[in-house]
């Protein structure tokens, strides 16, 4: 028996290693055999495909479990990828594009080659390697017998070119699989990618359609739950609440995961015939008990957000507000949400109440907290940047205008006022505090944001001293512009031991602060070091009330502004804007704010709007506002002049930059001349000005600089043109500087005439207008050009200009002695000589009258 089963054994091993060397013999992957084929694909499938798509989906379910659905929003029918778990996940990926390439290199007749491919495609649109996961799947259409592959291919092609953004290239897909058979799972596949493509479209309708495709076609597995959710989101945003019911029913039908099912109950709520019922109590006791429920503890926040649309739509404001808060206050990590509710307080803050101080804490909070991919943030952001803007423009009216109401207050009542203010502030201070701890003891896992009440509260204050925040402000604000100010009275430094004055039903007990011996002294140090700190914050002197002013018009201007351009508030905006006109009359901007009533006043059809046209015409008939209601294509006009004059502002500069000054001039004289003044003259006349100090005389260039600085202050190349005037002022004149002036006795050049005389005798420009008259009267072709210069305090200039020699200047005088014109001027207060530009330069430096007159004398008259 032994030896039987010896050779039993010995046979069947013999068996097998013959059939072993049989499928090794055939398993070539070069040949087709029946052997060589189902080794291949045994192996291709198992060894490669399998485990390659096994890495694939453990990234898959890593970005779907990762990812936290926004519900008050339509759900994406693909999870958005996350690219930060995909990047962490790369080994995965890499792993599995190995394991691919793995069934397409060694097994090159197995049916898993086209498979193994799709997942390298699919791998690389993962990695956001759009184009080469286009190319890959192009790649299989174009090599692979399979229908089944090819399809899968073309889908998530499809996909692709809808996440980059080739839309049309996606479209023409699904055009193509359209005419194709699929099989059951490329089918349900092509319908949420079609859906998917309607979505990002926003085409609601067609999406839905599609997702109606592709639910009848997936299992609990494929995430059918989800679809029924999406349905019911779709239908209810197109008024279809009974669609949107049965589709949530169909969804909690399903039995997904507690989160889904707790909004999809919600939802149908919703939309199910209670929210028309006129049985309230039948709605919030339904809200109540979802509320109750322990298992919805972390979705509290979502159920009073519901209760609050749900009251806001009865009309009850306060409750709704009571509810949004409470929504604010039950939040346990859910920011989006908890961003939701701060968002409704502040619309309603905004549009139904118009509190925009107290809408401006709720956008601030809300900006705190809200994700930035939600589609509003940007609109959030800009509203809450202008009632930012809004809020300090009125904190700084309130700020201003208690510390002037304070100024303006006699010392000793002030005294009194502010002993009062510093007792009450250090009770406000202990009550806030021992709230806060209580709150925190409470709310541990809450912050100050949680808070809308703490928010708002200062916002709403009506006394500068009590809202700590403006005081604050007005420290900082008042050191920054007038430094440590020192307090000089001595009723305010000594005088520790005055009386507060109160009511007749008032009394303020401090005795629960007074401690006796060093702690006692401490405290009235501290109480005097804040009431110095307050009287350093009051405008006492003019010039600081002159400062608070301005800060005060100027916020009034800037808010109505934002009341009538970005609140749209056309009431509050005229009120304003006539606010400011009335306390401050004589103010800049005065036009303007009457152009806005002008425009606002016709707005709104009141009578009052002729009255500001004719004050605005009468009294700024030469404003640009004023040329603006006469003419309403003023501003376009005046906009082409400005371009033109640009124009021809390059023109002259190139020509400048290649030293053709003559040319360049006369491009600008063109321009001035027959342009009327607009925004870009002053640039034409600058650069006018600094070509002739590149070819005149030094005088000519200052002369000019200081007559541009005078006739364009607003002008922002008025600082540039005092910085080339300072410059020309400080060119160094050693020969003046050394020993006196020395004069140079070249005279073959350019000339001036001069007379120095008293400005006590003549008013501004009156000698310089008579030498005028004589010049127009005996030199007309020499165009000779009289002006007038300060040469000291008491004394001024005229000068006539040019000469070409000295001859031509000795002559000019002489025919003025002649013709008796100087004969009013031989006293000694008047000077009158001939010099050249040279020693003009060196005579104006030194100041040095005598000294040129002597020399004047001795080389022109002897």
């Amino acid at each position: 028996m032994l030896l039987v089963a010896l050779n039993t054994k010995r046979y069947f091993y013999n068996v097998v290693s013959w059939i072993v060397i049989w499928l090794m013999a055939g398993c070539s992957s070069e040949k087709t055999t029946l052997v060589s084929k189902t080794y291949h694909n045994i192996t291709a499938h198992y060894n490669a495909y399998f485990y390659a798509n096994q890495r694939l989906m453990e990234v898959q379910d890593a970005i779907e479990d990762s990812f936290e659905p926004n519900y008050n929003r339509i759900l994406d029918v693909f999870t958005p990828i996350d690219t930060t778990l995909v990047s962490s996940n790369q080994d995965k990926l890499d792993d599995a594009i190995k394991k691919a390439a793995t069934a397409i290199q060694f097994h090159k007749n197995s049916d898993w080659v086209d498979d193994s491919y799709v997942l390298i495609g699919k791998v690389k649109f993962l990695q956001g390697k759009y184009e080469e996961a286009i190319q890959t799947f192009k790649y299989v259409n174009s090599i692979s017998d399979d229908d089944d592959a090819v399809h899968d291919g073309l889908v998530s092609l499809m996909r692709t070119y809808i996440d980059y953004g080739e839309m049309n290239n996606a479209i023409a897909v699904s055009d193509f699989l359209k005419k194709e058979q699929l099989n059951k799972e490329n089918l349900k596949n092509l319908y949420l990618t079609r859906a998917y493509m309607y979505q990002k479209r926003e085409d609601l309708n067609n999406m839905v359609g599609n997702l109606a495709e592709a639910v009848p076609l997936m299992s609990l597995s494929d995430g059918s739950a989800k679809m029924y959710f999406i349905m019911g989101q779709v239908y209810q945003e197109l008024g279809f609440d009974a669609e949107a019911y049965n589709h949530y029913l169909q969804c909690a039908k399903t039995n997904p995961h507690y989160e889904l099912s707790f909004y999809a109950s919600l939802n149908m709520a919703q939309v199910f015939e209670l929210a028309r019922s006129n049985d309230l109590k039948k709605v919030r006791r339904y809200y109540n008990k979802i509320l109750k429920d322990r298992k919805n503890k972390e979705f509290r926040d979502k159920i009073y957000y519901e209760m609050a649309g749900f009251e806001l739509k009865q009309g009850d404001l306060d409750l709704a507000i009571e509810y949004y808060e409470s929504s604010v206050a039950a939040s346990v990590g859910n920011q989006r949400q908890k961003a939701y509710s701060y968002l409704q307080l502040g619309l309603i803050n905004y549009d139904t109440l118009r509190d925009f101080a107290r809408a401006k804490a709720y956008y601030d909070s809300t900006m705190m907290v809200i994700p930035p991919d939600e589609p509003q943030y940007e609109a959030i952001q800009e509203r809450q940047q202008i009632l930012d803007e809004f809020v300090a423009q009125l904190n700084t009216i309130q700020l201003q205008d208690s510390l002037l109401l304070l100024a303006s207050m006699d010392s000793m009542e002030l005294s009194a006022l502010l002993d009062t203010v510093i007792i009450k502030e250090e009770r406000r201070a202990q009550v806030e505090e021992e709230k806060r701890q209580q709150q925190q003891a409470q709310f541990s896992n809450r912050n100050v944001f949680d808070e809308p009440n703490n928010l708002t509260a200062q916002s709403g204050a009506t006394w500068y001293f009590y809202n700590t925040s403006a005081v604050s402000a007005g420290q900082s604000e008042f050191l920054r512009r007038w430094g440590n100010r020192p307090l000089e009275d001595n009723w305010r430094r000594s005088n520790k031991d005055a009386q507060v004055l109160t009511g007749p039903d008032e009394s303020i007990d401090d005795s629960a602060t007074d401690v006796p011996g060093e702690e006692a002294e401490s405290i009235d140090d501290i109480r005097a070091a804040k009431k110095e700190a307050f009287y350093g914050t009051i405008p006492f002197s003019p010039e600081q009330k002159q400062v608070a002013d301005s800060l005060i018009e100027l916020a009034y201007y800037n808010l109505g502004n934002i009341y009538y351009f970005q609140l749209e508030e056309k009431i509050n905006a005229y009120e304003t804007f006539e606010t400011m006109i009335e306390r401050y009359p004589q103010s800049e901007y005065k036009p303007e704010i009457l152009y806005q009533l002008y425009l606002i006043y016709s707005e709104l059809e009141n009578p009052l709007a002729q009255e500001k046209k004719d004050q605005l015409l009468n009294d700024f008939p030469h404003s640009t506002y004023a040329k603006t209601l006469i003419n309403p294509q003023y501003k376009q006009e005046y906009d082409a002049m400005s371009e033109e004059m640009k124009k021809q502002y390059k023109i002259a500069y190139d020509l400048y930059q290649g030293t053709y000054y003559d040319s360049a001039l006369n491009v600008i004289t063109t321009a001035v001349t027959s342009t009327p003044e607009n925004s870009f003259t002053d640039n034409l006349k600058l650069l006018g000005i600094m070509i002739q100090g590149q070819t005149g005389n030094l005088y000519s260039y200052r002369f000019e600089l200081e007559k541009f600085i005078k006739e364009y202050p607003d002008s922002e190349l008025n600082e540039y043109a005092q910085k080339l005037l300072r410059t020309a002022h400080e060119l160094p004149l050693k020969l003046a500087r050394i020993g006196g002036a020395t004069f140079k006795q070249n005279l073959n050049h350019d000339h001036l005439f001069v007379i120095v005389y008293p400005t006590s005798r003549f008013q501004d420009g009156n000698l310089a207008r008579e030498f005028d008259q004589f010049n127009q009267e005996y030199y007309q072709s020499d165009r000779l050009t009289a002006s007038s210069l300060i040469f000291e305090q008491d004394k001024a200039m005229v000068l006539v200009q040019d000469f070409i020699d000295k001859n031509h200047a000795l002559s000019y005088y002489q025919r003025l002695q002649k013709e008796g014109f100087l004969d009013d001027y031989s006293s000694e207060e008047f000077s009158i000589f001939v010099i050249t530009n040279e020693n003009f330069e060196i005579f104006y430096q030194t100041k040095d009258l005598n000294g040129y007159l002597s020399f004047f004398n001795n080389f022109y008259l002897e």
